[in-house]
């Protein structure tokens, strides 16, 4: 796992633990100081892999369950 990708696993983790609320992903690039595309595109393969989930087509991401990387 990259570091940008160990970081927003962290992220993702860390909002779903204070929230309980699935995480945009613009606020996640605002945070990395990304651009949204770079980070859904990551988010995308994190997906791919069974680390992350997303909540419907506009709905946000959360921690896949289970997943514990």
């Amino acid at each position: 796992m990259s570091l940008l990708e160990r970081w927003i696993y962290d992220q993702v983790t860390a909002s779903w633990r204070r929230t309980r609320q699935p995480v945009r992903t613009r606020v996640l690039a605002d945070l990395a100081g990304k651009h949204d595309r770079t980070v859904r595109h990551v988010l995308v393969r994190m997906e791919a892999r069974g680390l992350v989930e997303r909540r419907g087509q506009r709905g946000g991401w959360l921690p896949a369950r289970g997943s514990g990387a």
